[in-house]
């Protein structure tokens, strides 16, 4: 069972993008007790410099509004929202959305919707890398087959050898087994890949 650990927000900074108003002034405050830095930028952000955290007016907000791809936000965002129509949701949705606040802003809630925001995101990046490298890896299984031949072909050797052969080069050189294959290791120009395996 993996332990969570309670972030602590002191010196931390938050862009909130959003019109100024009364919902704006208690979230600055609550966000100040907290130890963090506030800046509000309307009607659009150019760059994220260095914020921790993104809160944005999820009512108001529009496509374009942020500086990266939809979806692909590099820090938590926490979306106000005041309405509960449905495209104003998706719209949030779509914008990678790790936490939302309900306006009007209270005088409490923001530490737990920062908590929230920051263990989504971190779940949701985790996830992003381990996809990415399952992609990676299918991308290049034939790769890691023609290798696998090539060995065995070259050096007399059945499947398992073979493999086992390939894992040894690529943790000797400490790559993963599809960088290796990959790589111009096994091209005929590159004596190692063709030297004689002892049995």
């Amino acid at each position: 069972m993996n332990t969570i650990i309670t972030p602590n927000f002191r010196g931390w900074r938050a862009l909130i993008v959003h019109r100024q108003s009364e919902n704006v002034d208690r979230l600055v405050r609550q966000l100040s007790r907290l130890g963090m830095e506030c800046e509000q930028v309307w009607p659009k952000l150019v760059q994220l410099s260095d914020a921790d955290v993104v809160f944005f007016d999820g009512d108001n907000g529009f496509d374009g509004l942020f500086p990266w791809p939809e979806g692909h936000a590099p820090v938590p965002m926490v979306a106000l929202l005041g309405s509960e129509a449905p495209g104003r949701l998706e719209w949030a949705l779509r914008q990678g959305v790790s936490a939302h606040l309900l306006k009007p802003i209270g005088s409490g809630g923001v530490f737990s919707t920062l908590v929230i925001a920051v263990s989504n995101f971190t779940q949701q990046q985790m996830l992003a890398h381990e996809i990415a490298k399952l992609k990676t890896k299918a991308r290049l299984r034939p790769k890691v087959v023609r290798a696998i031949l090539s060995v065995m072909q070259s050096h007399s050797l059945d499947e398992d050898a073979a493999y086992a052969f390939i894992r040894s080069e690529a943790m000797q050189r400490r790559q993963s087994v599809e960088e290796l294959c990959e790589s111009d290791f096994f091209r005929p120009s590159n004596p190692r890949g063709q030297t004689r395996v002892k049995n």
